[in-house]
């Protein structure tokens, strides 16, 4: 099983995470000492007979249909100026000009 882990520089060490499901940090004061640390609370939170498995989505059209219905939705107008407004506010996309 490999999971991305992401490791940075977190004084007095290193940190090192997962995404969803896991959800899981770890620290230790070299990158290998987080990721190990990281790979004990990895096999720790697996319950016995539990499974980390990969979804693989290859009905694209119907995907893609459900993407479009989104757009008609009276909401997602609504959605859209919230998400620019947070966007302003916390300047996660620089202005265009």
């Amino acid at each position: 099983m490999n999971l991305p882990v992401l490791v940075v520089p977190h004084p007095p060490g290193f940190r090192a995470s997962t995404g969803g499901p896991l959800d899981l940090v770890a620290d230790g004061p070299t990158p290998d000492a987080a990721l190990e640390a990281l790979r004990t609370m990895v096999a720790k939170k697996i319950p016995p007979g539990g499974q980390l498995r990969t979804l693989t989505v290859t009905d694209v059209d119907s995907m893609l249909s459900s993407a479009a219905k989104l757009g008609e939705s009276p909401m997602f107008e609504d959605w859209v100026k919230a998400v620019e407004e947070y966007r302003r506010e916390h300047n996660t996309v620089p202005d265009a000009d």
